[in-house]
């Protein structure tokens, strides 16, 4: 219902909208002016609001009955005013209104109309997984409002019942689909689009077009490829074909795939989190954190990641612990809103 009446504004905002409003309200106006002024004093049509109202639901062929014209001139009024011309004002309106929905249904599932939100997950390319690949993002509640924009080169959308995934169409190497899918704005980035040459160019433009703080994760298919996209300069992640569990997996925890299978726990559903100390307290050590978390939330701390990229398996008791620092963790579910030890 809110899209629907979303719609009905942006159509009366355009130009010939606008025209066909206005020209309705003139004639509720003249109408309802004339009908008091040929009706025999005294009946109900002079007054100026009862006028207004019988011009609305003349004109819009409702016609409870309740108000009419008694006098001659009163009725060719509403023959030439309300009825003749509101109809076909109305009818027009009505029309156009149409045409311009049926117009912005056409351009979405087509993919023709540019993305212009932002703070959005950007998924670059598509294949026959990649309908898993959403479903997996959706259920991962730190994505529960994001937009997910898909950027591929097929005909029609192909998830349209899915409100918060927009269809934007185009080849997904080139920098002017990617600008149309305001990449530059995008938090996230996956580039999977079934051709490591494909990816590779998409993956370079896409280097090109985000912001600082966007996180680019790109699929390699062929182990040979490797050696190409690792040439490449700039700051992104390179997994090699998996489940889409696995990616979004990856993604979200930068976990290290084959550490994150030896380790998970199958039988109590635990998995591998990655997060980053958000606040610094000072005399914060390793093996304190450690206690912490597991005492206060039953999770398992086994690695530390330092802002220069130092990752240390199983750090020494007495590691000082910063903000900015990662911290991976085995918990039955992703770390929400953790309260640090101050």
């Amino acid at each position: 219902m809110i899209y629907f009446l979303k719609a009905i504004i942006r159509a009366g905002l355009k130009r010939r909208g606008i025209t066909l409003v206005g020209t309705y309200m003139l004639l509720l106006l003249v109408s309802s002016i004339l009908i008091s002024l040929v009706e025999p004093v005294g009946t109900a049509l002079t007054s100026f609001d009862q006028a207004l109202w019988w011009s609305i639901v003349t004109s819009t062929t409702v016609g409870y009955g309740d108000l009419y014209p008694v006098s001659t001139a009163g009725r060719i009024v509403a023959t030439i005013l309300p009825i003749f011309m509101g109809i076909g004002i109305g009818a027009a309106f009505i029309t156009h209104m149409a045409s311009y929905l049926i117009e912005r249904r056409d351009k979405k599932m087509h993919g023709e109309k540019p993305y212009k939100g932002s703070c959005h997950i950007l998924l670059v390319g598509y294949t026959e997984e990649t309908e898993h690949l959403v479903e997996q993002i959706q259920n991962d509640e730190t994505n529960a409002t994001r937009d997910l924009v898909l950027l591929a080169d097929i005909p029609r959308h192909p998830l349209p019942e899915l409100e918060n995934l927009i269809f934007v169409r185009g080849r997904p190497d080139k920098i002017q689909t990617l600008t149309r899918a305001n990449t530059g704005q995008a938090d996230r980035i996956i580039i999977h689009t079934g051709s490591d040459e494909q990816s590779l160019f998409a993956l370079i433009n896409a280097l090109g077009l985000k912001k600082e703080t966007c996180e680019v994760t790109v699929r390699c298919l062929s182990s040979q490829a490797l050696d190409t996209f690792s040439s490449v300069p700039g700051n992104f992640e390179t997994i090699m074909q998996m489940t889409a569990e696995m990616m979004v997996q990856a993604m979200q925890d930068k976990v290290h795939i084959p550490l994150q299978i030896l380790l998970r726990n199958e039988d109590d559903n635990e998995e591998i989190y990655y997060v980053v100390v958000p606040e610094s307290t000072p005399g914060l050590e390793w093996w304190d954190l450690h206690n912490y978390l597991k005492e206060k939330y039953g999770h398992l701390s086994f690695a530390l990641r330092k802002p220069d990229g130092e990752v240390m398996v199983n750090p020494p008791a007495n590691e000082p612990v910063f903000k900015g620092y990662g911290i991976w963790l085995i918990a039955l579910n992703r770390p929400m809103n953790l309260a640090w030890p101050g």
